[in-house]
């Protein structure tokens, strides 16, 4: 099993924000980068964290991704906009999108916003969240690359497309869902090869469509649809959302390069007054946490729950990085003058 160091968010944080500040990337757009990409370590979806650094980093120096793009709204229709990435990295143009969206819900009710022409924008959730502080529901999806194939095919034309939607509640945490359309996302079959383990069956097939335990062998296959022909049904739509509608690239056109999202968040208090929704899903929760415990089940969480709880435990512990990971996030700090993490 490979040596796991504690490191602190914001140490992580500054050093990410360095790394990519020194391959070009401006001060302010490096800093949102970094911070999507140690949430998403500190809420535990580590296939989505700074393991990403190190592709986003060669992107950005071979000119595939663009370190300063000029974003452009290419059609205002009120609450529907589409947004144009210029190419750069995905978790900048989200930012906009995301915000153009709860803006125009704060003034129309809903606010939808299509982003085309741009890249991986690393966990759906930290972009729904976003809605919340103006107390609205945020929803976010994007599509993939091909890893999947369609139920009853052997090709990998579908991407396993994610979906998140975000609530908010009277809780600290609000209901969060986040899923990839496949049974795991496929960075997890990098982070359990950076790991040395083995995969469950059920995840992934081999290049030749054999089940396999072995995340290297998956990665070459193919991804498994969450629920078989549901989850593939589920994808399609969602390259619908983020591909065909929006202009972006979709189904066989995405390739290794180029992706499209799309972000909505919808007022509340365009249904009723938040003080009554957030009490309605106080409600909710109540129920979910009072039902009956299965049998070896020693407690019931809601979307979201888990994922604060374990945020928490990390802002005070630290977050459990492999040496692999901390070597690499070292060395890029070095080549860039970053900060090192100690």
């Amino acid at each position: 099993m490979p040596r796991v160091q504690s490191v602190a968010a914001g140490n992580l944080a500054k050093t990410v924000t360095g790394i990519f500040q020194g391959v070009g990337v401006p001060p302010e757009d490096a800093r949102v980068v970094a911070d999507s990409l140690v949430d998403a370590d500190l809420r535990g979806v580590s296939s989505h964290g700074v393991v990403r650094v190190p592709t986003y980093v060669k992107g950005l120096r071979s000119g595939e991704i663009n370190p300063r793009p000029a974003l452009e709204v290419t059609f205002d229709g009120g609450a529907r906009a589409l947004v144009d990435g210029d190419n750069g990295m995905g978790q900048v143009s989200s930012h906009r999108a995301i915000a153009l969206a709860v803006a125009r819900a704060r003034e129309h009710g809903i606010g939808a916003v299509g982003l085309t022409r741009s890249r991986h924008c690393g966990a759906m959730a930290y972009w729904a969240i976003q809605a919340l502080a103006q107390d609205c529901i945020g929803l976010a999806t994007t599509n993939a690359g091909l890893n999947m194939a369609p139920t009853g095919g052997r090709d990998k034309i579908v991407g396993n497309n994610p979906i998140a939607i975000a609530v908010p509640t009277n809780r600290d945490w609000p209901m969060v869902l986040d899923m990839a359309t496949s049974v795991v996302a496929g960075g997890k079959l990098d982070v359990a090869a950076i790991r040395g383990q083995k995969i469950p069956l059920d995840w992934a097939t081999d290049i030749d469509g054999n089940p396999t335990d072995d995340p290297v062998k998956a990665r070459h296959g193919i991804l498994l649809p969450v629920g078989g022909p549901k989850g593939y049904g589920m994808a399609l739509m969602l390259d619908v959302l983020a591909g065909v509608l929006t202009g972006a690239r979709f189904g066989g056109g995405l390739g290794p390069t180029g992706s499209g999202q799309f972000f909505m968040a919808i007022q509340v208090d365009g249904f009723m007054p938040v003080a009554e929704f957030k009490e309605r899903m106080d409600g909710v929760i109540d129920q979910i946490h009072a039902s009956r415990l299965a049998e070896g089940s020693s407690r019931i969480y809601v979307p979201g729950e888990i994922e604060f709880e374990k945020a928490q435990q990390r802002l005070a512990e630290g977050i459990p990085l492999e040496e692999k990971i901390v070597s690499d996030l070292n060395a890029l700090a070095g080549e860039t003058g970053a900060p090192a993490l100690v």
